[in-house]
């Protein structure tokens, strides 16, 4: 991996390990997403794992998270912070959301949090993700993105989390 991009991870790593936790608190963000004890949770573009843990954790034992992420920077990190924490429920796969290779209609929950742009074709990444959610699923969102009307409704808004429901 050229060095720029190891780089550019790090200051992520740094800022999101340090500086983000100051102002942010990844249960208040998690349960506006609707994650609830039990659920089977897929996290889209992890990152550096601020919310993986968290997720892991509120879901507890009976539940299962997944982590998808691009980077295969990401992918070390995040499963070495798993360890570390010995948490035993999260999995984490290198992965394009677009074409993640998994069974249909597998998660509750499915979140999008500081992903700005996917890698990929976006109407792409929305199939994929409805065809992912459990039927009557949830896709939680923060920031910007929509997902299409016709496979997703919109159930909540709390803060710059955006809920929606599985249609179809």
């Amino acid at each position: 991996m050229p060095h720029a991009n190891r780089m550019s991870f790090r200051m992520m790593s740094f800022i999101h390990e340090t500086l983000y936790g100051l102002f942010r608190n990844p249960d208040t963000a998690l349960n506006a997403a609707g994650l609830e004890l039990g659920q089977e949770v897929l996290e889209v573009g992890c990152g550096p794992g601020f919310f993986t843990v968290p997720a892991a954790r509120i879901v507890g034992e009976a539940g299962m998270v997944l982590s998808l992420d691009v980077n295969p920077l990401a992918v070390e990190h995040v499963q070495r912070k798993i360890d570390r924490e010995g948490v035993s429920n999260v999995k984490i796969m290198l992965s394009n959301v677009t074409q993640t290779g998994l069974p249909g209609q597998g998660f509750d929950v499915a979140f999008l949090f500081g992903l700005a742009r996917p890698v990929g074709n976006m109407d792409t990444m929305w199939s994929e993700l409805h065809r992912l959610l459990k039927p009557e699923g949830t896709l939680s969102i923060e920031g910007r993105l929509r997902p299409p009307k016709d496979l997703f409704e919109p159930v909540r808004r709390q803060g710059r989390i955006s809920r929606y429901r599985k249609l179809g």
